[in-house]
């Protein structure tokens, strides 16, 4: 065969048998009556000439016994073969769309776990910089040229580190000391635009050494999605040292989300896949695919893991596991099929 073998190949020819087997119980059924006309007939003639007629009389029965055993024997298989071949049908497209859901629950947990493993270590940047001793000795000094040479050591770290857009050194109360790229983004001397992080990074949610905000558009990078990342700096460096300052790395979302979903690999089909990157409450955090989603896509129906067919065609969704010290924020990667 020269076209590719695949279940919907299979299930197409399997439909094609039903037809041609309908088709050809249809031409037994008309010659078995033709037969059964001719019979018909023979005992008329058989009739008329009487006892001359006998033999020929006997002759039309058995024609008609035959007849009528070919029509339950055309009926039968007929019936048989409709069932056995609609029960087969059914079959192939149960494992076709089984096979294609799990597939996109494959690209869902590929693009969700990949995001989590660059998140990973995003937080092992913010905690292992919060101990910079130029860093530390700006937030205990806060003298300017300790301030300033923070600034530098924060724009070298941003010359290595393409991911971020900025990285912000403030004091306890989110004022910002200094940051990275100050002829891009005048920020020093500004509050931070999401001070959430403060509470959460006192309280319970920062006992993993930091806190992760949530995407959202930064006020003062001129609205540019972000992802801000916290860690206290401690007095002396040292671990268990009172807290001194926030560093705040910026995480340029974007372009980085893109490159994740821009890596799976959607084979022969991938005109008709959307792939999306979603909060834990569904909402569309960034997304690839010729269709452009306006709303958030339907994932009520599963929990951690799944698909489903909806009536635009098929969704498979897998929420995060996290990665190593990176527990997740209960996001979903999603990959869509659309009907064609």
């Amino acid at each position: 065969m020269s076209d590719e073998i695949s279940l919907a190949s299979i299930g197409a020819q399997t439909r094609d048998a039903a037809q041609l087997t309908k088709s050809t119980i249809e031409n037994i059924t008309q010659i078995n009556w033709q037969m059964n006309m001719l019979g018909l007939n023979a005992r008329i003639e058989a009739a008329r000439v009487g006892q001359l007629g006998a033999g020929f009389a006997l002759v039309a029965d058995e024609v008609r016994k035959v007849s009528g055993e070919i029509s339950d024997i055309a009926t039968g298989l007929g019936s048989q073969l409709t069932q056995r071949l609609t029960e087969l049908d059914s079959m192939v497209t149960e494992l076709s769309d089984s096979a294609e859901g799990t597939r996109l629950v494959d690209l869902a947990f590929t693009a969700i776990d990949l995001i989590d493993r660059n998140l990973y270590e995003r937080s092992c940047d913010v905690r292992w910089w919060a101990t910079d001793a130029d860093l530390v000795a700006a937030c205990a000094g806060a003298d300017a040229g300790q301030i300033a040479r923070a600034a530098q050591r924060l724009g070298v770290i941003l010359d290595a580190y393409t991911v971020y857009c900025d990285i912000w050194l403030c004091d306890l109360s989110g004022k910002i000391l200094a940051n990275g790229r100050p002829k891009r983004f005048a920020v020093a001397g500004q509050s931070l635009p999401n001070p959430a992080l403060i509470a959460q990074l006192a309280g319970e949610a920062g006992r993993e050494g930091f806190v992760a905000g949530d995407v959202q558009p930064n006020a003062l990078m001129d609205n540019r999605p972000t992802m801000a990342w916290a860690a206290y700096l401690r007095q002396g460096g040292h671990e268990q040292g009172a807290p001194i300052g926030i560093l705040v790395t910026q995480f340029d979302w974007q372009p980085q989300a893109e490159a994740v979903l821009a890596s799976l690999r959607f084979g022969t089909q991938g005109v008709d896949l959307r792939a999306m990157l979603c909060d834990n409450k569904g909402q569309i955090l960034a997304q690839r695919g010729a269709h452009i989603a306006q709303s958030p896509p339907d994932i009520s129906q599963l929990r951690n893991a799944g698909w489903h067919k909806t009536p635009d065609g098929m969704i498979g969704a897998h929420q995060t596991e996290g990665f190593e010290t990176w527990r997740g924020k209960g996001w979903f990667g999603v990959v869509q099929q659309l009907a064609s």
